[in-house]
């Protein structure tokens, strides 16, 4: 049983992440089908330098942030919900982890027991953001909703150092740094029960299904059919959840056969 292909968006360079380091997806020659000159200049125009009363907003929302983020212990858990959960959209039971970024609260929404890892680097501005019930981000994770959409079904477990990016870089042009040339919007779907090992990355336009696997490192391109185990660069099939000798158990590694 193979994963439900598609095609998927042409993947640019990433912007550098928090830490300063960049995170490359796979390199394409054209954008989305369809852009033009003038469609990036207007997505530049529309993502670039925002007006001073946003910038002034983002500014108090950074330092609200980081005052509690800080803040050890149960004691701290219970002052960053008490503190940002009037940031968001809604915001239900979640568990904030020290020293995390958020940017674009407003665009994000927060189910019941959600978990954040330490250090997680989570923005929706000009974007949509959705967790469901349970959802658990591992330390380090990078989900980045701007200017695009994100949803994460209840249950499903993001493994550190994983990134999940639902925007790509314009990158029609030549004459113009692909920096400078505003962003594609796409939209990832994650749905219920779903294991994303660490280290992995989930470029957008693409659909995981319920109860799959995706083991560590792997580069996701591609829709993944429900109960499937993809890996590798870019992601395949590696197997299917439920048959006989596909994992070891505990384990997003398929068993060595012979």
């Amino acid at each position: 049983m193979a994963a439900l292909e598609k095609p998927g968006v042409a993947q640019g360079a990433e912007a550098p992440s928090a830490n300063g380091s960049a995170t490359p997806s796979a390199p394409a020659s054209s954008a989305r089908p369809g852009s033009t000159a003038s469609s990036s200049t207007k997505n530049a125009a529309a993502h670039g330098a925002p007006g001073w009363r946003r910038r002034l907003g983002a500014a108090l929302e950074e330092l609200w942030i980081a005052m509690l983020g800080w803040i050890p212990t149960p004691v701290g858990l219970a002052l960053r919900l008490a503190g940002w959960r009037w940031l968001f959209a809604r915001c239900g039971s979640v568990r904030f982890g020290t020293g995390l970024s958020l940017a674009g609260c407003k665009g994000m929404t927060l189910g019941n027991n959600v978990r954040l890892g330490r250090g997680c680097f989570i923005t929706a501005t000009d974007g949509s953001l959705v967790m469901h019930d349970s959802v658990a981000l591992s330390p380090h994770v990078h989900v980045g909703a701007d200017a695009g959409r994100i949803e994460i079904g209840a249950h499903t477990a993001v493994g550190p150092g994983t990134v999940i990016r639902a925007a790509n870089h314009c990158i029609a042009r030549q004459d113009v740094p692909m920096m400078h040339q505003g962003h594609v919007p796409g939209e990832i779907i994650i749905e219920e029960d779903v294991w994303i090992g660490a280290n992995c990355v989930i470029t957008p336009d693409v659909r995981i299904g319920r109860g799959a696997v995706v083991g560590a490192g792997a580069v996701v391109t591609r829709n993944v059919a429900p109960f499937a185990i993809v890996g590798g660069v870019p992601a395949k099939v590696i197997g299917m959840r439920g048959t006989d000798g596909a994992t070891v158990c505990g384990s997003a590694n398929p068993v060595q056969k012979g």
